[in-house]
């Protein structure tokens, strides 16, 4: 016998069609989004029902419609929020971690729910997370913390707190402590002309825990100090 969840589920997927109408697909997704807020392990169940059918038709959705997106990255944000299995299936199955990153350094008009969807992906799975962005751009932490820095400057700093947060998830990974540690010291004997933001990390670091007025960002910088401490390599 199908079970109400399953009813449920067979009913959302068909109604978040790319086909469908688009006043349909946003009611659609306000409901989809609602089940995905509780943190009694309900949203994970609904996110895997039916061999995560739920789950692939968001990711499909948001794949398929930019439309869409601040709808289905809040709703990925809030499954992957308090369920690992979401989170897994997201980085395995789709490619929304890619776009949440291209829609922040891109500042595209949902970067700001995108930006919470790598911070929950990045605390379950920092070093997935880690390959996919730098399948796309080699130095994306520069690109990163290139974002936070013009978000400093212009006065707009809650706009990337959440890429602040997503930094320290990734600066656990011994090779991002390295990175940011190392660059700034290979970078030392470059002409200053030749010397950018993006290859020099650790001093942008250094500068948002002091040029930073809101309390998030320079606690971010200063959570990144933190684990670059920690390393062994000795690099601060």
């Amino acid at each position: 016998m199908t079970t109400d969840l399953e009813v449920n589920v067979d009913d959302l997927v068909k109604l978040l069609s790319p086909t469908m109408s688009l006043i349909v697909r946003r009611k659609t997704m306000e409901i989809v989004t609602q089940l995905g807020t509780p943190l009694d392990g309900s949203a994970g169940k609904y996110f895997q029902a039916q061999d995560f059918a739920l789950g692939r038709a968001i990711c499909q959705l948001c794949e398929a419609t930019a439309s869409d997106r601040t709808e289905t990255l809040a709703a990925l944000t809030n499954y992957t929020s308090g369920s690992i299995e979401a989170a897994d299936f997201v980085l395995e199955h789709s490619k929304c971690v890619e776009i949440a990153y291209t829609s922040v350094v891109t500042n595209a008009l949902y970067s700001s729910v995108a930006s919470r969807l790598l911070v929950n992906v990045s605390r379950h799975f920092p070093d997935r997370v880690d390959q996919k962005l730098k399948a796309r751009n080699a130095d994306y932490i520069g690109a990163l913390l290139a974002e936070i820095k013009k978000s400093v400057e212009v006065g707009d700093e809650d706009r990337a707190k959440f890429v602040g947060f997503t930094l320290v998830n990734l600066s656990t990974l011994s090779p991002i402590r390295r990175y940011i540690g190392g660059a700034a010291g290979e970078n030392e004997s470059s002409p200053p002309s030749t010397t950018t933001t993006t290859n020099r990390p650790l001093p942008t670091v250094c500068e948002l825990l002091t040029t930073a007025k809101t309390t998030e960002i320079r606690e971010c910088a200063a959570d990144i100090l933190r684990n670059l401490a920690f390393d062994d390599g000795g690099l601060l």
